[in-house]
């Protein structure tokens, strides 16, 4: 079976073409985002279009999936659903780019955590019930984020100003990297020139801080860690999964490799029976696959 995967996002959209027997035969990437909720829908509709002609390039294929950012509500699939029908696609499967990239990862069934910019814990289980924590946005604590981990950081540094919070050398790191003449700059970022994506760039000093031993990185790291272990338990345990279940991780966060070892050796500490496994593929071939399980079990029905 052959289906097209869809991973749009608020920057990007990656189309793939995947064979389930001779794996991804072609992938594109339009720059262009494809959450509704950020461009409108005329847009959408053409970034689908173009990334489906090209990706297929004249090729035949059976279902086509999508993991969408901003795709979260029975609303969302709805709107998403109508675009797709009008561009002539028949048979389709439709969520958020959260579960595709469960699907990438571990083929569909545990729990995934994606750490980019924001954070959140997916899980899914057999029966195709879906239970997640977290990733609520940046405005609430999405522990082990980007933006959370440059958030804390800038915190410890406004403190040890204040003379309310120990000496760190993050509060130099942040000068440095946000060009600032003083610390009390930072507060610009907050409210003057507001970009999350810049805030959450300068999660990277926390780790290499908490390499070099500074206290206040390492226990910024640890309590954000210690929390997701929370989140992942309540995930696992929503689902009905017992100790034996698969774990995997997915966002630009994990190319450190400070924190996935951190990440890891807590996690093994935590659940001990548990796989933790590092992801087969991206959100891109995970759509693939999700829409091939989709279109399976709806044929069988029919059957």
């Amino acid at each position: 079976m052959r289906a097209i995967g869809i991973d749009g996002g608020g920057s990007r959209t990656r189309f793939v073409l995947y064979d389930e027997k001779a794996g991804v035969l072609n992938s594109i990437e339009i720059n262009s985002p494809s959450n509704y909720h950020l461009v409108d829908l005329e847009k959408v509709k053409r970034v689908f279009k173009e990334g489906i002609e090209r990706v297929s390039n004249g090729s035949c294929f059976d279902t086509l999936g999508a993991g969408l950012s901003g795709v979260d509500r029975p609303n969302d699939k709805k709107v998403i659903f109508r675009v797709f029908k009008e561009i002539g696609v028949k048979d389709f499967a439709i969520s958020n780019d959260g579960i595709t990239a469960l699907w990438g990862a571990i083929d569909g069934v545990g729990v995934l955590m994606i750490a980019g910019t924001g954070s959140i814990i997916v899980g899914r289980n057999s029966k195709g019930e879906i239970h997640r924590s977290g990733g609520w946005g940046y405005m609430f604590d999405e522990y082990c984020s980007g933006f959370w981990f440059s958030n804390r950081a800038a915190m410890a540094a406004l403190d040890c100003k204040d003379g309310l919070g120990p000496k760190t050398a993050l509060s130099q790191r942040l000068i440095e990297f946000y060009n600032l003449n003083d610390i009390e700059d930072i507060i610009y970022l907050y409210y003057s020139n507001f970009e999350k994506s810049k805030i959450a760039s300068a999660a990277k000093l926390v780790f290499e801080e908490a390499v070099r031993g500074d206290e206040v990185a390492m226990e910024i790291v640890r309590v954000g860690i210690e929390k997701v272990m929370e989140m992942i338990k309540v995930v696992k345990e929503r689902c009905g999964f017992i100790e034996n279940f698969a774990f995997s991780y997915t966002g630009g966060l994990f190319k450190s490799k400070y924190f996935l070892e951190r990440i890891k050796q807590a996690f093994e500490a935590a659940f001990p029976q548990a796989q933790f496994i590092r992801p087969k593929f991206g959100a891109d071939v995970g759509a693939a696959l999700m829409a091939i399980d989709s279109w399976r079990k709806t044929h069988e029905k029919i059957g």
